[in-house]
């Protein structure tokens, strides 16, 4: 792989994950705002490039549910409602513990507001698309290459 491509592809994963820690910051994906609390979610991303491929990835569990919300059906580790609340500015007049329960029980029953809404909240999506990676990476590499190629076959010896 030339340098040059290799820069490419390097500077696609940086945008890409740019604009996935941007929509967790600002994209507001519920009335209540964006999905950004702790800043695990944005610090979990990360991209790597190998000979054959670019993986782009996140060392957090629950990052897809940012995108998909929650389903119903089961309670979620409580422990986890919890730090969500700690984590977030939350103000309530009953105790934390209670509220997280609350939560819970409605998580289990109905589903993230993500997921009533029908997923798709956008926050990897608009950046983990097909017309997203055409524009992005796959016409500027065709660009890159068909220079290469003719400074190869059209540059005198």
């Amino acid at each position: 792989m030339s340098e040059e491509i290799k820069q490419l592809i390097e500077n696609f994963a940086i945008a890409l994950i740019d604009g996935i820690k941007d929509n967790i910051r600002n994209k507001q994906v519920t009335p209540f705002g964006a999905a950004h609390s702790t800043g695990h979610a944005e610090d979990s991303l990360f991209y790597r490039i190998t000979e054959d491929s670019l993986i782009i990835g996140s060392t957090w569990a629950y990052i897809t549910v940012l995108e998909d919300g929650r389903k119903p059906g089961k309670f979620a580790p409580p422990e986890v409602i919890e730090q969500w609340l700690e984590d977030k500015p939350i103000l309530s007049d009953i105790s934390k513990k209670s509220l997280a329960f609350l939560i819970n029980r409605s998580l289990k029953e109905h589903g993230s507001k993500i997921w009533q809404n029908g997923g798709k909240s956008g926050i990897l999506s608009d950046y983990t698309n097909r017309e997203y990676i055409h524009s992005n990476l796959t016409l500027p590499m065709k660009d890159l290459l068909v220079g290469q190629l003719s400074r190869l076959l059209f540059t005198p010896a």
